[in-house]
């Protein structure tokens, strides 16, 4: 059995939801275990630790599609370089609510 990897997510996010049920779908090894990120000083970024480390923003989303199994699409996402990714995050998680609404 894998090793427990920590995901701490917006429940209050529309977004993070969906993410969050298509992650649950496709967690073959059962390794995932989602987590409210009511309870810890950062809100807008996912954290995802595995073990001692801890991955935030692109690279949380890269573990999490490494998890889930979907190798293509973390491939495509890392063509690009992390400073681009981070950018391409920061501007979804500012106006996630925006865009994809809020779930009350």
């Amino acid at each position: 059995m894998s090793e427990k990897v920590n995901v701490y997510y917006d429940k209050n996010c529309r977004l993070c939801n969906i993410a969050v049920n298509i992650a649950k779908k496709n967690d073959k090894d059962d390794c995932l275990v989602f987590i409210s990120n009511e309870n810890i000083d950062i809100k807008d970024t996912v954290i995802v630790e595995e073990g001692d480390v801890r991955f935030e923003k692109s690279e949380a989303v890269g573990i999490l599609l490494k998890k889930i199994n979907f190798k293509f699409t973390y491939l495509i996402v890392n063509i690009f370089p992390k400073f681009f990714r981070n950018l391409v995050y920061d501007f979804i998680a500012r106006y996630r609510y925006n865009i994809f609404g809020k779930i009350k």
